[in-house]
């Protein structure tokens, strides 16, 4: 299901258990994927191949060159790498922007507003008593993450979010297929990956299914229609109901009501489990994927 992969979940408990120093800051990397990982080691998904696809830095730190004064929004560095300056070669208006030396020195919720070769000018002044010449700098596509809302058992989780930045792929030379699911990795190709989610910011809901063919999956107020894509786990509770076939992948939604509908599953038992909408997005030759604010949204749950 997704979230944290096995890699990062089990790194960050023996942190927290004392057993494991933290790790220097990742540069972190999106990749794009037409079958969804199947287990939280990250294993059975398919990435994209070809047409130019590489994955797109969405993280990552640069060490200043020169200092930049209390009360001036200018940052230099020797060269400022493309993944921050974007597309335009101008900066990715909203990426988020810390002093991981000094964290006092750039205010809180500081983005990127431009960018040259050499240049990064901030939405805010540096304050205190400014940046160091040699201090780290972080830069994230991800606004600081939000805290879980509400209280057991009705808790939204926590999740990152781009709340402005738009996260922008090389154009497809060649069809990409249709692309379902990301994943957030340390490294450009291969490397471990961190965290993965679907398309789009669609809840994980409850369902119950019959014992029929296709099975009738009741969730209320679903508000699917016809042909909206789904899937379903079992991850944080539930027994699918059983069947010959397979409640694997993206699953077509037929026969909606308002609160029932069919995914084409033929089951010989009841059963439960978690349920959630998918829009798949296919990449065809000539097309530049982007993702703007809010579409992707880890979540830690």
């Amino acid at each position: 299901m997704t979230g944290l992969s096995d890699y990062f979940q089990g790194n960050m408990e023996n942190y927290l258990a004392g057993s494991l120093a933290m790790p220097a800051l990742p540069s972190v990397f999106m990749a794009l994927f037409t079958t969804a990982p199947t287990s939280d080691a990250g294993t059975g998904g398919t990435e994209v191949t070809g047409g130019s696809y590489a994955r797109q830095q969405v993280a990552g730190s640069l060490a200043t060159n020169a200092t930049t004064a209390s009360g001036n929004p200018i940052l230099h560095f020797a060269s400022v790498p493309a993944w921050i300056l974007g597309p335009s070669g101008t900066g990715v208006v909203g990426m988020q922007i810390r002093d991981a030396t000094s964290a006092a020195v750039i205010p809180a919720n500081t983005t990127l507003v431009s960018a040259t070769a050499t240049t990064v000018t901030m939405s805010n002044n540096a304050a205190g008593a400014g940046v160091g010449n040699g201090d780290t700098i972080t830069f994230s596509a991800f606004a600081p993450a939000s805290a879980s809302v509400g209280n057991e058992p009705s808790t939204v989780p926590g999740k990152i979010v781009n709340t402005t930045a738009v996260i922008t792929f090389t154009q497809a030379t060649a069809s990409w297929g249709t692309v379902t699911s990301y994943g957030l990795y340390d490294a450009l190709t291969v490397g471990n990956l961190l965290e993965w989610d679907y398309l789009d910011n669609f809840a994980w809901v409850p369902f119950t299914g019959t014992n029929a063919s296709p099975s009738v999956l009741t969730s209320p107020a679903h508000g699917y229609v016809n042909g909206d894509s789904v899937v379903v786990s079992t991850k944080y509770g539930g027994t699918l109901p059983t069947t010959a076939g397979s409640w694997a992948g993206l699953l077509t939604v037929a026969g909606v009501t308002t609160d029932t509908f069919t995914a084409g599953v033929n089951s010989t038992s009841t059963g439960d489990g978690q349920v959630r909408k998918v829009v798949a997005q296919p990449i065809a030759i000539n097309v530049t994927a982007s993702f703007g604010a809010n579409q992707p949204t880890p979540s830690a749950a």
